[in-house]
């Protein structure tokens, strides 16, 4: 089994970190379902208020005893959000879109690795001369919100070499083990995966949104800056729905000009209020016209033709056996899931993008690779 320094580091078994998809998209069944199964979990706490957010680690704990990390969109958190995680003792805080150096010194008084998901070299090195303790650097063929604009095979062996000796997890279009194998190959001590866990029993995207994804192929993601409403210039990668095909049918007009434009088309019901977004991510509590929000996903969605288990995330490909990829020996968590039929979105979808594979759409243990 192959377990990276950072691995060693953290107190995880495998170098597998599921995505933090914000909006509790990756909740605490999810993050400790992941850790549980040796990888790193991570809480998506991105939009959520700071009391949702502390709920939710004390979810996690009370679900595992592993390290798990939170993930926090910097535009769109709270400014108790960040001592919220340290207050409660977080062992990893992912930060996106923004300039760590503030909480460095903060987090590492609280005991917590700090790290930042890049999306350029430059950025990268930014990042590490800031004092963090590893750097996530994402491709372009990520799903959600997207930093990356260059391919992750070009950027990842670049970062590497641009912050030795701090660690570098990938992220962007990585969906089995053969993906996981190549990032590891180009420097990578950890990967981290957001469509392949998306579908997983135990995320809380709506079931509408699962099917979508697993009904659908890498050609139908749309990069875009369509779902900026709050987040001016922020691009996603997501799956063409009704509000998509309208907006590209008007001309795909830019924000300020958009038919409808700031129409508040659901809610995202949290433990602690409701929060009205436009830029609804599909989480199982959002509430409204999901066929005109966004539905996120990377560029690998002819890989998930299955929605089941964290427990039964296995290969059971020839190919990725051949490639060192086997079951791991314990932890299983979650029963089985059912496979899911084609139908049409409840709305738009946030996904990655990725060759196609026909492959069952499995969680972590699956990721335990051999020497």
């Amino acid at each position: 089994m192959i377990r990276s320094a950072l691995c060693t580091d953290l107190g995880i078994d495998v170098p597998i970190w599921n995505a933090g998809m914000g909006g509790g998209l990756a909740g605490p069944d999810l993050a400790a379902a992941v850790s549980n199964a040796g990888g790193l979990g991570v809480l998506g706490m991105g939009g959520l208020p700071t009391p949702a957010i502390r709920e939710s680690i004390r979810q996690v704990r009370s679900l595992t005893d592993k390290p798990f990390g939170v993930n926090l969109i910097m535009p769109l958190m709270d400014e108790d959000a960040v001592s919220c995680c340290l207050e409660e003792r977080v062992p990893v805080l992912i930060l996106f879109w923004g300039d760590p150096g503030p909480y460095v010194e903060d987090a590492h008084r609280a005991g917590t690795k700090l790290l930042v998901q890049c999306g350029s070299v430059d950025e990268a090195r930014r990042t590490a001369a800031a004092g963090v303790d590893a750097v996530m650097i994402q491709g372009v063929e990520a799903g959600g919100h997207v930093r990356g604009t260059t391919a992750l095979s070009v950027l990842l062996p670049a970062t590497v070499e641009a912050v030795a000796p701090l660690p570098v997890i990938a992220a962007g279009g990585i969906a089995d083990g053969r993906g996981v194998l190549a990032a590891l190959d180009l420097g990578a001590q950890a990967v981290s995966l957001g469509t392949r866990f998306l579908c997983s029993e135990e995320s809380k995207a709506a079931r509408e949104y699962k099917e979508r994804v697993v009904a659908a192929v890498a050609e139908e993601t749309l990069y875009t800056k369509m779902f900026d409403v709050g987040w001016s210039d922020a691009s996603h990668r997501v799956l063409r729905n009704a509000g998509v095909r309208e907006w590209e049918a008007a001309g795909s007009l830019p924000a300020g000009q958009r038919f409808g434009e700031g129409d508040v088309v659901g809610g995202l019901l949290t433990a602690v209020r409701v929060v009205q977004e436009h830029d609804l991510a599909g989480a199982q509590q959002v509430l409204g016209d999901g066929e005109r929000a966004d539905r996120v996903l990377g560029d690998h969605p002819a890989a998930v033709a299955d929605h089941v288990g964290v427990a039964d995330l296995e290969a059971e490909h020839a190919e990725e056996r051949d490639a060192g990829v086997h079951a791991g020996d314990d932890g299983d968590l979650a029963g089985r899931g059912h496979r899911l039929a084609a139908g049409e979105p409840a709305g738009p979808l946030l996904v990655g993008r990725q060759h196609a594979i026909e492959l069952r759409h499995v969680p972590l243990r699956f990721l335990v690779v051999s020497n």
